[in-house]
This record gives C-alpha cells, structure tokens and sequence, in this order.
C-alpha cells in the first residue's frame, strides 16, 4: 500500500495526535478504509499485544510499524513516554486486541492524559462486540446498558447483577465460557426468569447465538458441557430488561428497596430506586426509612 500523507489524514502540523482505531472483533474483512489508512501512517501504535496488533498488521499487508505495549501492567508506566512524544507532535493510534479500544481496557486514562495535556483526541470508529451483541439479540435495542466483565468473584456477582436487577432495559455483559453457567445461575435467581442471547466467536466462521431464556438456557449449557462440545471463546450475555407485571406497586417497590439495602446505603438506596421508578423522592424515601428501622 502506498504510504499517504499526513496532510490527507488531516493530521495536525502543530500538536501530536491520538488515534483511537477500531480494529476487527474477529473477521479481519471488518476493518475500515479510514483504519487501514491510519495504521499505514501514524508514528507509533500503542497495543494490548504486539503479537496479536503484527499479525493484523501482516494480514492487511502493512509495513512494520514501531509498536507499543501497553496493558493492565504497564500502561502507568508508559503512560509518560507516549504524552511527551505527542507534545513533540508524533502521531499515535491506540489499538485493543479486537474492537473499539477503551471499552474494558486502560486506554480511557490514556486519553485522561491527553486531554489534560490539551493534546488532540480522534475516533476512527469501526466493530464493537457490544453493538454486534444488541443487533443480533432479538431482544429490545432501543434502550440498553453494558455491565462490563462479570466478576469471577461471587459476591462481586451477586452485588452487581443486583444493582441491575430493576433496569428497564437490556444489559450486555462479557464472560468466559467457564463461568457462564455460574452466571446464568446468580442472573436466574436475580432477574428470576427472561429472556436471554448467549453469543460467541462473533463476525468468525463458528459464529453462534443461542436464544433461550435464563431458566432453560442453564439445561441448554449443562447438556453442550455433558456432551463434550462446551461453549468456547469469550462469551458475550444479552438480557431482558425489568418489566413490571402489573405497573409499579408497592410490594415491588418494597422489595427493590430491601434488596438494595442489603448491600448499599439508605441514600444511596434512595437516590437508585427513584432513578429506577420514576417515583417521588419523598414516597421513596419514608418507605425505605420503614423497612430499614425493621432491620
């Protein structure tokens, strides 16, 4: 590929410039022309893995770039030395693994820095797995929310598939294939039973999304584990929002309160239900002080 100018990617002459480039989640035919474009022509590319960003790179027939690891284990260190390459105006485009950087990943404090730095920020969008997710879920995608990685720590689960319990609105949630099953539990006996999307190797040859809801999800998973062909790749959840059977009530709103006070402050408890409800402050504040002086 022939190397384009900078003044064609409208790269700043006076200021460096960070870069955000999304990269394939899995089907390397997903890059975009504008991605291609930039990673043939910035100074440096910052990576979760150089192994993994080389092998894009060869894939798309790119020359060999400087690259720059950057993770969870250096990314303080590093840190430093790519601020002050952009204040001496050098070009840098920040790349994950797989999809859009930043989600999941220390890229966010990165741009942190160079926004306080007063150094230009840019997106080169391009595939998210969390969008791929929500299309292909069957399930509402007007109004949604991302949980982020599930915890493999249980009571880091359970305090934050309850915190979701009463979202009016679909949750998208990362996991391993050796943890979904515990999952699906803790959500079934949360959420009790909805409609869910189990999703793997997506944009890839073995792509699967498998419709179901939580309670016969669990028996659908057991029998693919007993029968030797276990789910395999990480794992994204897609499910149903909170739906009030008969409008809002009382005895509903009683158990959300007490649920949450379980794990969370009489305040903050407050302020969650009626960002949740919709309801008066006032209404939900005497109910909870109610039911936490029982405790």
């Amino acid at each position: 590929m022939e190397k384009l100018s900078k003044e064609y990617l409208n790269l700043p002459n006076q200021t460096g410039c960070l870069y955000i480039i999304a990269t394939p989640i899995g089907n390397v035919d997903d890059i975009t022309l504008r991605a291609i474009k930039l990673l043939e022509t910035v100074d440096f590319i910052v990576c979760e893995d150089t192994r993994k960003t080389s092998k894009l790179l060869a894939s798309l027939n790119l020359s060999k770039k400087i690259l720059i690891s950057y993770n969870d284990h250096n990314a303080k260190k590093k840190r430093p030395y790519i601020i002050n390459q952009l204040l001496l105006n050098k070009s840098f485009g920040i790349v994950s693994d797989a999809g859009t950087p930043l989600i999941s990943d220390p890229g966010f404090k990165l741009v942190q820095e160079c926004y306080l730095n007063k150094i230009k920020v840019t997106h080169a969008p391009g595939p998210s797995s969390i969008i791929n997710a929500i299309v292909l879920s069957n399930l509402p995608s007007d109004q949604f929310y991302f949980g982020g990685f599930i915890s493999s720590n249980k009571i880091g689960k359970e305090k934050k598939i309850l915190l979701s319990k009463y979202y009016q609105m679909t949750g998208i949630w990362f996991d391993t294939c050796n943890r979904l099953l515990h999952t699906l539990k803790t959500m079934f006996k949360i959420y009790g039973n909805r409609n869910v999307s189990i999703m793997r190797e997506l944009t890839k040859t073995y792509e699967e999304v498998i419709l179901s809801d939580l309670e016969k999800i669990q028996s659908i998973i057991t029998n693919r584990i007993e029968n030797n062909m276990p789910l395999k790749g990480e794992i994204v959840i897609v499910v149903e929002g909170y739906k009030f059977n008969q409008g809002l009530n009382i005895d509903e709103i009683k158990k959300n309160i007490n649920e949450k006070l379980i794990n969370f402050s009489l305040r903050d408890t407050v302020n969650m239900v009626v960002s949740e409800t919709g309801l008066s402050k006032k209404v939900i504040y005497n109910e909870a002080i109610k039911l936490n002086d029982k405790k």
